[in-house]
């Protein structure tokens, strides 16, 4: 089961933003395709909302003139799935939450509606940037290693991971192959494009260390890292986290909070969208070489994946990808 988390951005209602991660996600990550997707929408609170203490709310707080835009994202969104015509959406339902949980207590919320013993977790700010290692092969990793509980995939961040924990806590990161897959094991859960087992998650929250408003690479990842610094890597079976270690970074995260689509950008004198127009060529010719082999094959089975492409980076003026996390 796929697991997408949305929430309040600039760009609302504009769909692009999740639109153009749905679509990254089915032609770099081949086998998604077929997976139920469950879109959860956060909730939210207002910049003019305040505790008992009469102090503002912290976490995800928009404007009240802003709420209308973000409902109206939410019926668009709902609107795609209804239509049955947009790929990225196959097999999607809408999961919207009353309240604002945090991506953390979204999670738990959207697991609920899981039957799966696999999940991937996605975010609407990161997509897939260029070919990344199918489902299929994760899954089948997942079934037959039962220590292995959660597979990250590369983002440019991680590339020195292994430096660094050298560094910062003189832990020596040794990369194992497992099922012909080479991974290195991940000392902190990070929230980033990952496929892990349901079990694992619902570890995760049995921890108590994931709250309200809160990202679980800030709260439990923090108390994994400093356990396994303490106690050392006879610590870590008991998480099992590893980084897909083939030195191929396919994740990129856009700024949501800053993001902007073409209309968006064309009324305040931005440049277009780089990258975007990019998978857009890319989506053109996956769906043409999907009509021809469904066409051939009599329309069973999933379209294979293009080439390897790689994907530049846009900075500034609404569009900015960053890879800290």
């Amino acid at each position: 089961t796929l697991i997408m988390a949305t929430s309040p951005v600039k760009s609302n209602p504009s769909t692009v933003l999740l639109k153009h991660t749905m679509d990254s996600i089915r032609v770099y990550c081949k086998g998604t395709y077929k997976l139920r997707k469950i879109i959860v929408c956060d909730g939210y609170s207002t910049t003019e909302e305040k505790n008992q203490k009469g102090v503002a709310r912290k976490g995800r707080r928009i404007a009240e003139d802003k709420v209308a835009d973000y409902k109206e994202y939410i019926r668009r969104v709902q609107e795609l799935i209804e239509q049955k015509e947009d790929p990225a959406f196959h097999k999607a339902e809408t999961l919207v939450l009353p309240k604002l949980h945090g991506f953390g207590l979204a999670m738990k919320e959207a697991l609920k509606l899981v039957k799966t013993p696999y999940v991937f977790v996605a975010q609407h700010d990161r997509c897939f940037s260029t070919k990344a290692t199918g489902l299929d092969t994760l899954v089948q990793l997942l079934e037959k290693e039962p220590l292995v509980r959660y597979v990250g995939y590369l983002t440019h961040r991680q590339l020195n991971y292994a430096s660094r924990m050298m560094s910062q806590h003189q832990l020596k990161v040794n990369p194992v192959r497992k099922q012909g897959v080479l991974l290195a094991p991940l000392i902190h859960f990070l929230d980033s494009m990952h496929v892990a087992r349901v079990s694992f998650w619902k570890y995760m929250f049995e921890t108590g260390t994931i709250k309200v408003r809160s990202f679980p690479e800030h709260t439990f990842g923090n108390v994994q890292r400093w356990d396994i610094v303490k106690n050392g890597w006879k610590a870590f079976e008991k998480y099992g986290t590893y980084l897909l270690w083939d030195a191929n970074v396919c994740v990129k995260h856009i700024n949501g909070r800053t993001f902007l689509d073409t209309v968006q950008r064309q009324r305040r004198g931005f440049p277009a969208l780089g990258p975007f127009a990019e998978l857009e060529d890319k989506l053109k010719e996956h769906d043409k070489l999907s009509r021809s082999v469904m066409h051939t094959e009599g329309g069973k089975g999933e379209m294979p994946k293009d080439k390897e492409t790689h994907q530049t980076s846009n900075e500034d003026n609404g569009t900015v990808m960053d890879d800290e996390r």
